[in-house]
C-alpha cells in the first residue's frame, strides 16, 4: 500500500512534470507568459565557435504570422493570396507537415498574408484570420469546432491591413478583440464558442494590437489598446482594463497618445505595466512609458512612473530584465535601445545596423534579437552598460524581406520566419 510520503513524492513529480510541461510549450504569442520569455531554458551562451545547427525550413506564403509550440507540434496560420487562411501543423523535430485546415478568405490587404499567432492547448488550436474569421480546431480531428467572423458578428471596421491579433486563453475562456460597435473586447466559452461576456465598445479605432493578460490588486483582467483616429475626432485614445471574469471595466489611461498601435502592453509585475509605441502625438515619434496601477477599496487608481520621447518601438513590445527595458527602437535612429527603470537611456546600438521591425525574445538571460531587414538573428547579453553582441547567425536569402513576425522558442529549437519560409533551428547545438 502506497505510503503519505511515497504519495506526496509522487504529486510532486507530477507537479513539476505539468510545470515543466507548460513551460516547454510556447503556446501563444510572446510564449507561456505573454512577455517574451522562456524560463528554465538552456542554450549556448555563445556562437564564438560557431551558429546554431539549422534543422528544417518549409516554405510559407507571403505573410507575418509567427509559429506557437505545443508539445512536438508546431502551428502556423498562413495564407493563400486572395484566396484562403490555412492553419498548418508541423512536427517541431523535423519540419514535416502532419496536417493542414484550410477555409476561405477571399480578398487581399496591403501588405498581404497571415498577421496573428495560434493559441494552443492540449486539445484545440484557436487563430484570427487577417479578414477577422475566428476558428476553433479541433488538434484530433483537425476539423473546427466553431468559428465566425468577427467584423461582421460585432459591427467592425476592418483596418487598413486587417486584423493582427492573437487571442487569450484564460481558464476555460479564450479572449479577443473584436474592436466593433456591439464590442470591443469578447469572451468565449472555449470548447463551444458560447459568449460569456462582452464588454462595450473602445473609443478608439480598430487597429493592431492583441489584448495582454494581467492580475493588478488581486483581481485577473484583460488589457485592451485602443488608438485615437486622426480623420474623426469622436474616436479617442485608451488604454483600458476588463475584468476577466466578467468583462467589467476597472480602470483606464490615456496618457499613451497613439493613432496606430501594435505592441502590446507588457506586465511588469504586480502592480507595473510597461507600453511602449512610434505614433505619438500625431506623428511616428517614439514614446514608451511606465504605469504603476493601484486598487484601494473596489477602485483603481493609475499613475505615470515614466514617460520619456528618448524610446519606443513600433511593432513588438520591450523585454524587462533585472530593472531595465530593451527594445528595438522604431524612432530615429533604429537602434536597440535600453531604458532604466525611471525611463533613462542607459544606451542604444549606435555602431551596429538598426533591427528595423524585428522582434525580440529571451532564453537563458539571453536576449535573440531578429533583424527585420533581412532576418539575420543575434545573441546579445542584456547589460545596462552597453551593447554586447555574442554572435550572430543567417539563414535568409531573399532579395526582398520584412522579418517582423514575432519568434517562438520550444525544447532548445528557436522557430523563426520571414515572408518566404520557416526556419527552425538548435539553439543548443553549434555548426560551422
Amino acid at each position: 500500500m502506497m505510503n503519505k510520503k511515497t504519495l506526496l513524492l509522487g504529486l510532486l513529480l507530477i507537479t513539476n512534470l505539468q510545470i515543466y510541461c507548460q513551460e516547454a510549450n510556447w503556446p501563444q504569442y510572446l510564449g507561456p507568459h505573454r512577455n517574451a520569455i522562456a524560463d528554465g531554458a538552456e542554450i549556448a551562451s555563445s556562437w564564438e565557435k560557431g551558429i546554431p545547427q539549422k534543422l528544417w525550413s518549409v516554405p510559407l506564403g507571403s505573410g507575418y504570422g509567427g509559429a506557437s509550440v505545443y508539445g512536438d507540434e508546431v502551428f502556423v496560420l498562413d495564407r493563400e493570396k486572395g484566396n484562403a487562411d490555412i492553419l498548418r501543423c508541423f512536427d517541431l523535430n523535423s519540419g514535416t507537415e502532419k496536417w493542414s485546415y484550410r477555409y476561405e478568405a477571399p480578398g487581399e490587404l496591403p501588405y498581404p498574408g497571415s498577421r496573428a499567432v495560434p493559441t494552443v492547448d492540449e486539445n484545440y488550436v484557436w487563430s484570427i484570420g487577417p479578414h477577422g474569421d475566428f476558428y476553433c480546431i479541433d488538434r484530433k480531428s483537425h476539423k473546427p469546432v466553431w468559428n465566425f467572423n468577427l467584423k461582421e458578428s460585432y459591427d467592425a471596421q476592418l483596418s487598413q491591413w486587417g486584423y493582427s491579433q492573437s487571442p487569450i486563453l484564460y481558464k476555460d475562456f479564450i479572449i479577443a478583440a473584436p474592436h466593433g460597435n456591439k464590442a470591443g473586447v469578447i469572451a468565449l466559452e472555449k470548447s463551444t464558442g458560447k459568449i460569456a461576456w462582452e464588454s462595450h465598445p473602445l473609443t478608439g479605432h480598430s487597429y493592431h494590437v492583441s489584448p495582454t493578460p494581467a492580475s493588478f490588486g488581486g483581481i485577473d483582467q484583460v488589457i485592451m489598446i485602443s488608438p485615437y483616429d486622426r480623420k474623426d475626432s469622436s474616436r479617442t485614445q485608451e488604454v483600458v482594463a476588463f475584468d476577466v471574469r466578467s468583462g467589467k471595466e476597472l480602470w483606464k489611461y490615456e496618457g499613451l497618445r497613439s493613432f496606430s498601435t501594435i505592441a502590446p502592453a507588457v506586465v511588469v509585475d504586480e502592480y507595473r505595466l510597461f507600453l511602449t509605441d512610434c505614433s505619438y502625438n500625431d506623428n511616428y515619434g517614439p514614446v514608451s512609458i511606465l504605469l504603476d496601477i493601484q486598487k484601494t477599496g473596489e477602485h483603481f487608481s493609475v499613475q505615470e512612473v515614466f514617460k520619456t520621447e528618448a524610446a519606443g518601438c513600433k511593432m513588438h513590445p520591450g523585454i524587462y530584465y533585472e530593472g531595465h527595458f530593451y527594445l528595438n527602437s522604431t524612432g530615429k535612429p533604429q537602434q536597440m535601445q535600453c531604458l532604466d527603470s525611471e525611463g533613462n537611456l542607459s544606451w542604444q546600438s549606435d555602431s551596429i545596423p538598426g533591427f528595423d521591425l524585428g522582434g525580440m525574445i529571451m532564453v537563458n538571460d539571453l536576449i535573440i534579437n531578429q533583424n527585420g531587414r533581412n532576418g539575420d538573428i543575434h545573441l546579445i547579453q542584456p547589460s545596462p552598460e552597453g551593447y554586447i553582441e555574442l554572435g550572430r547567425a543567417s539563414y535568409f536569402m531573399a532579395q526582398k524581406n520584412q522579418a517582423w513576425a514575432p519568434m517562438a522558442y520550444s525544447q532548445g529549437k528557436l522557430l523563426v520566419r520571414d515572408l518566404e519560409q520557416l526556419v527552425c533551428v538548435d539553439l543548443t547545438k553549434l555548426q560551422n
